[in-house]
């Protein structure tokens, strides 16, 4: 169960991630229909659009993280027992908080690089581009982390984190096509 915190945190998050969207939509579509109409543009538009996707991406990493989403190779893992398939997370994630740590000392870098430098359109610094890089460095860790700790240490919890489905069992298809039985023939 999700303690209340965690669940208005998940919406914030949610409405962030929408807002991002929202938001990009605006000023490219703005942008578009000003240059078509009146054959003229913002370029603080397209540059802050781009501000925009780039958190919409990091952020939505975070997203697809905490609700296990990201893609898997999961054909050598079904055929793991219990303990196997703990070993094998344990050791990917460890993988994978070892490429964090390399994006987050590079964003960090990149982001203290980059305070004073403006970037040409909106005079926003740079380091707004770079700072989510860090941002998704620190969510992405407390994220494998608390994974880590349920692995190790909650029975049964690798059976939750360790999602064994194919893209065809997330979408019942059931209900969009008709049911055709062979046996009657085509009645028209």
């Amino acid at each position: 169960m999700t303690s209340p915190f965690l669940s208005k945190l998940d919406k914030g998050f949610n409405i962030i991630l929408a807002c991002c969207l929202g938001l990009m939509g605006i000023f490219i579509f703005m942008n578009v229909l000003l240059r078509y109409c009146f054959n003229s543009g913002l370029p603080w538009a397209e540059e802050f659009s781009r501000f925009l996707f780039v958190w919409l991406t990091f952020l939505g990493a975070i997203g697809a993280l905490k609700d296990n989403a990201h893609l898997g190779f999961t054909s050598l893992v079904q055929k793991l027992p219990p303990a196997g398939k703990k070993v094998a997370y344990i050791l990917s994630n460890s993988i994978v908080l070892y490429c964090l740590w390399a994006l987050l000392e590079g964003s960090y870098q990149m982001t203290t690089m980059s305070a004073h430098t403006l970037s040409p359109a909106t005079g926003l610094p740079l380091s707004y581009m770079y700072g989510i890089g860090v941002i998704m460095g620190v969510g992405m860790f407390g994220i494998i982390f608390v994974n880590l700790y349920r692995a190790l240490f909650v029975a049964g919890a690798i059976d939750d984190l360790v999602v064994l489905r194919e893209s065809e069992d997330d979408r019942d298809f059931s209900a969009d096509t008709p049911h055709h039985d062979a046996s009657q023939g085509d009645k028209k």
